[in-house]
């Protein structure tokens, strides 16, 4: 198996789709135009499509993880070589300050 990382894809999709670009944590060099931000997204998208398609021809089976959140992920299900999708801190680091704020 084979885990690709989505990082990329995710901050792309962050900056082009969400306030990050005008918030604290901006990422400074995706401080693009939006068509640019765009083009950009497609490429990561096709990037992965590509990996993951070569990945399982060479017989590994595919997972795909990093910044995916329940927003993002619908893009790389859309790649059906993916067989495994890791959203894991996203669903649970909210639920970890939630419960100390609760608790503490």
């Amino acid at each position: 198996m084979v885990e690709l990382h989505t990082g990329l894809f995710a901050n792309l999709w962050a900056m082009l789709n969400s306030n990050l670009s005008s918030s604290n944590h901006s990422i400074k060099e995706l401080e693009l135009p939006r068509h640019e931000l765009s083009e950009r997204l497609e490429k990561a998208i096709l990037d992965i499509k590509v990996a993951a398609v070569h990945a399982q021809k060479i017989g590994l089976e595919v997972a795909a993880g990093h910044g995916l959140n329940y927003h993002n992920v619908g893009e790389m299900m859309n790649i059906e070589e993916i067989v495994e999708l890791n959203i894991g801190q996203s669903i649970i680091a909210p639920k970890c300050f939630y419960w100390l704020r609760e608790c503490c």
